[in-house]
């Protein structure tokens, strides 16, 4: 892993450092040193190795809490980090296009294939990311950034059952937990490890059979359904899926 940093000395002349190593991905810490280097090739001049000035600022350490967010500790001090999505305006516009999300709940994997085409805004003011299950129009789908969690919500209904995803997201893949419940249903435990990864961007979606239903041949959700009651869910994750669950029923008679 390589990380540079660019920075100004006490006097306000800028300086760069280099940090190199191996990322643990057991713990999920990187650990390395801020290295300068010095007297090394300018532009059209003939090749001459740098300096290296190993440690010149001290030692760094990047603690990893997900694939989104990290704690960079330098000296002196320490800050929370997090990855810049800088291809979209507000972190709705990432939703936007088709993303394969699945989960594995006890070993049996099901998801859904969802398409975010428009915004659609609730009664309360907040705007979701709006769409359906692919091939099942029938089949809506809403989801927006909380900013309590730090982390994407995605509500799927399907018939009599709900798809309820909590992911940290960039705009290629996101990491994160599902739960599958009866409509209506409980949010029980600490939901079960699923993910997502961008099958098209919004400029792409044209041409794409989105607006087919195929609703014969879905899988039996009734088989996802657990109730755990090992863990108490956040009371954020249950907040969010309340906002999830009106503001689709709101889209549902728009719909």
């Amino acid at each position: 892993m390589i990380v540079t940093t660019y920075v100004y000395t006490s006097s306000g002349d800028p300086i760069w450092y280099l940090s190199s190593g191996t990322y643990n991905h057991t713990t999920g810490v990187f650990q390395s040193t801020y290295d300068s280097f010095s007297d090394g090739q300018c532009f059209g001049c003939s090749p001459r190795p740098p300096n290296v000035h190993s440690g010149a600022a001290g030692p760094i350490t990047i603690t990893f809490h997900n694939d989104q967010s990290a704690t960079l500790t330098y000296p002196g001090g320490s800050t929370n980090i997090v990855k810049f999505n800088y291809g979209f305006g507000t972190a709705i516009d990432n939703l936007y296009g088709e993303w394969a999300l699945s989960f594995d709940i006890a070993g049996l994997m099901g998801g859904d294939w969802i398409i975010f085409n428009a915004p659609f805004t609730a009664s309360d003011g907040t705007v979701y990311a709006s769409g359906n299950m692919d091939l099942a129009p029938e089949n809506l789908a809403l989801g927006t950034f909380s900013t309590s969690l730090n982390a994407y919500v995605i509500l799927v209904r399907i018939g009599n059952f709900e798809d309820f995803y909590q992911l940290g997201m960039d705009d290629r893949r996101g990491l994160g937990t599902a739960w599958v419940l009866p409509f209506g249903g409980t949010l029980t435990g600490n939901g079960s490890p699923a993910a997502a990864g961008r099958m098209l961007y919004h400029s792409e979606l044209t041409g794409t059979a989105a607006g087919q239903s195929k609703s014969a041949g879905q899988m039996d959700r009734s088989q996802f359904t657990l109730s755990d009651s090992s863990a108490a869910v956040n009371p954020e994750t249950m907040a969010a899926i309340a906002k999830l669950r009106q503001a689709l029923a709101e889209k549902r008679v728009a719909h």
